[in-house]
């Protein structure tokens, strides 16, 4: 019944669209289009944008800072009087 459509075809149905909708509707429209594709691939960016930061924050365990053990006191010199018991066995 139809055939494919050619070039003179399109032509003709673009040429009714002009004079159904005006020149002025159409531009607006496409200018509309345009903004609606563009925020929707910005939407879609950071959305796969926060789904990386997720997945990178579950496989990485938290870092721990490094504290070093706390400092030992050198022990006591022996008094004067004392002297170390030797061990006769």
């Amino acid at each position: 019944m139809f055939g494919t459509l050619g070039a003179p075809e399109l032509i003709i149905i673009g040429i009714i669209i002009v004079l159904l909708f005006g020149v002025g509707k159409l531009s607006g429209l496409g200018r509309d289009l345009g903004s609606s594709v563009k925020e929707f691939r910005r939407a879609i960016k950071d959305e796969d944008e926060q789904k990386q930061q997720q997945a990178q924050a579950q496989v990485q365990p938290p870092q721990q800072q490094y504290a070093p053990p706390p400092a030992q006191q050198p022990a006591a010199p022996p008094a004067q009087g004392d002297q170390p018991q030797k061990n006769i066995f």
